[in-house]
């Protein structure tokens, strides 16, 4: 017998689904596993340290309750008017440093001194009245800043889209990247091409447009 939802899906991830339960929070229901405990500690870890990310209510085997964030995601405010880009991509831009600059905390392994999110996209960031908020923190991993700013750049230049959407892409792209320094991204672009390459999620249609990416 089906599980039952506590109310309408808002969203459907490559992972997990998300169904509002009331006007203040919404239940994201992992498909094949139970809730990650690191995603659950990097929420809470980052939030701590005045970081926007949504505030954990409770987690119950594949269900996760969170606070629910109103306000459109920054990918529908793109495509709604699509002039937007010119103040979103900064946004994001800082969003990414913010991120980078709080410390790794121990129970994240690996190397590299960075705090990483590795799904850092206009998808990924809901434009609350208070302010942007990062959700979706299923990838979270340390290591070093520029391989995250280059895999969003790689996401969003993958994106297999048409017209009109596609100069929107490119023009946000650009606009992202010229907020850093070349080194503060090219360094992470090969380790970035690898990582998205080797997603299971991605497409062979988005798999063959990642050969052709030139920044």
């Amino acid at each position: 017998m089906p599980e039952a939802v506590p109310g309408p899906l808002l969203a459907r991830g490559e992972d997990a689904d998300v169904f509002a339960i009331d006007e203040t929070r919404v239940l994201r229901r992992y498909r094949r596993r139970a809730v990650p405990d690191r995603e659950v500690a990097i929420m809470r870890y980052v939030r701590e340290r005045g970081y926007p990310a949504p505030r954990v209510i409770d987690v119950d085997g594949r269900d996760l309750t969170l606070e629910r964030v109103a306000g459109p995601t920054m990918l529908a405010d793109l495509r709604r008017g699509p002039w937007r880009y010119r103040s979103h991509a900064p946004t994001l831009a800082r969003l990414h440093r913010e991120l980078h600059a709080i410390p790794p905390p121990d129970f994240l392994t690996g190397e590299g001194a960075a705090v990483l999110h590795l799904d850092l996209h206009p998808a990924n960031v809901m434009l609350a009245p208070h302010g942007p908020v990062v959700i979706d923190w299923a990838n979270a991993a340390r290591g070093d800043a520029p391989l995250d700013v280059a895999l969003t750049a790689v996401v969003l230049a993958g994106a297999p889209v048409g017209p009109p959407l596609s100069w929107l892409r490119d023009r946000f792209v650009r606009a992202f990247l010229g907020e850093f320094a070349p080194a503060e991204w090219r360094v992470g672009l090969d380790r970035a091409l690898a990582y998205r390459r080797a997603d299971g999620n991605v497409t062979d249609k988005e798999r063959d447009r990642l050969t052709k990416i030139r920044f």
